[in-house]
């Protein structure tokens, strides 16, 4: 990976200037005052016959099968409507997000050798199941399973789980409707006896920097795995050492506009427009959830984490605050600590749609539920004001960095806008099923959007 052009263009145009990334607390600042949205974009259900009427994509070449080493397996997880499988308006404008920002991040990634498992709903709709795997086809290390099972340690609980149990949930075989399924058989032995592991997690609506991969499989080789040339590898360590990776700065897409209604951003936006929606850059205090990678040394396991930190599970709002920083920077070896991968600008891409579980910092377009929303306080915020001018720049850094197409988040936008009321509605239905979020205040909101959108 070129480093020093990961310091200049994108990145030193947004660092150079008195705009640079604003912080906050993310589960308290959501946003507010929108524009107004004179087109509806009303998308009939045939919009989303996607083997016929959507362009759709295929147009990535394919990749040979990843090899991972004998020393090291990396596994990037993500979910996708598990437990919410009759929910398919939500589906399918999930699909299109994950079709706009997280399958391009992860097909530019400059490193091929890992394995993606997406797992879904095993009674998932035939059209979702059918347009995932005509996208994941001819790429033997994407695997498509239908599981409502997420288990952690790929081959490192104690005791050992055999890999038949890790294809298996409440007893019923799982699907496998994308990927060869012995590749994942062959890393997972690898990990149990012993090999550096990393864990990687994704939201289906996020993507992550093209030099992800590359950068946290170098730095977990530097870390626990001994440099003996063209010997036969050796590991640091005796099964305690293990470190974590997380995103220090994001980009957040918006299809509705999330800045405030100042004079200056009122004037802008009269001679602009965004079919393909907004971006807000973050500078983040915490570990967000995109790209969180939990690393394994020799035999170590997430009880080795839990039990040095003397916690039963660490959860992802506790690791800044119970985990030193990484010295990136030390020719040492650096575990038991969080790397905050903070050459990676932007780091990743989030999506901010009805489609969230948890709805934080969703803009609905509607004042009266927006006006609670955290970035209405920001109206004063002189360096988030000026963001809106920067919407090019940024949109730039996120065709470079991650791969998405302007083409691909209009597409997105006009379905997550017109189709909002119903996407709300099955949101609303699938609060509170298991592994989603379960808040009264969601709930109020969506029930709410859905009604008003239905009139």
């Amino acid at each position: 990976m070129d480093r020093d052009l990961m310091k200049n263009g994108f990145v030193t145009e947004i660092l150079k200037d008195s705009t640079t990334a604003i912080v906050h607390d993310e589960e308290t600042i959501a946003s507010a005052v929108t524009e107004d949205e004179t087109s509806k974009s009303i998308a009939t259900m045939k919009q989303y016959d996607h083997t016929k009427n959507l362009r759709r994509r295929n147009v990535y070449p394919e990749k040979d099968s990843a090899t991972q080493s004998s020393e090291l397996v990396h596994v990037v997880e993500t979910r996708f409507m598990q437990q919410q499988s009759n929910l398919l308006e939500l589906g399918l404008a999930r699909l299109t997000l994950f079709e706009t920002f997280c399958l391009p991040s992860i097909l530019a990634q400059t490193n091929p050798n890992f394995l993606w498992i997406i797992r879904a709903d095993p009674n998932l709709h035939p059209s979702l199941v059918d347009r995932m795997t005509e996208l994941l086809q001819g790429r033997p290390n994407f695997i498509f399973i239908g599981s409502n099972n997420n288990p952690e340690g790929f081959g490192r609980p104690t005791p050992k789980l055999p890999f038949g149990s890790f294809l298996r949930t409440d007893n019923v075989t799982t699907s496998v409707w994308n990927g060869n399924i012995d590749l994942v058989e062959e890393a997972y032995e690898r990990s149990a006896a012993g090999a550096v592991l990393l864990e990687t997690r994704l939201d289906s609506d996020d993507g992550v920097n093209k030099n992800f991969i590359e950068m946290v499989q170098s730095e977990a080789r530097k870390n626990f795995i001994v440099d003996n040339k063209d010997k036969e590898s050796e590991y640091h360590g005796g099964g305690n050492l293990w470190r974590l990776w997380c995103i220090e700065s994001r980009l957040e897409w918006h299809p509705l506009n999330p800045y405030p209604d100042t004079p200056e951003i009122a004037a802008a936006a009269n001679n602009a427009s965004f079919p393909e929606g907004y971006l807000v850059y973050y500078s983040e205090k915490g570990c967000s959830t995109p790209g969180l990678t939990f690393g394994y040394g020799y035999g170590a396991s997430r009880e080795s984490l839990d039990r040095s930190l003397n916690i039963s599970h660490l959860r992802h709002d506790e690791i800044s605050k119970k985990i030193r920083k990484c010295d990136n920077k030390s020719d040492n070896v650096e575990v038991e600590c969080v790397s905050r991968l903070s050459e990676l600008k932007p780091g990743a891409v989030r999506a901010r749609t009805t489609t969230s579980a948890g709805m934080a910092n969703v803009i609905t377009g509607h004042s009266d539920i927006d006006q609670r929303n955290g970035f209405k306080r920001l109206a004063k915020n002189k360096r988030f004001v000026k963001q809106f001018n920067q919407q090019q720049m940024f949109w730039t850094g996120l065709s470079a960095w991650l791969g998405v197409s302007l083409d691909e988040a209009k597409f997105a936008r006009s379905i997550v806008v017109g189709r909002m009321a119903e996407i709300a509605q099955d949101n609303l239905k699938g609060q509170c099923t298991g592994g989603h979020s379960c808040k009264n205040g969601t709930k109020a909101v969506l029930g709410r959007l859905a009604e008003e959108m239905g009139e």
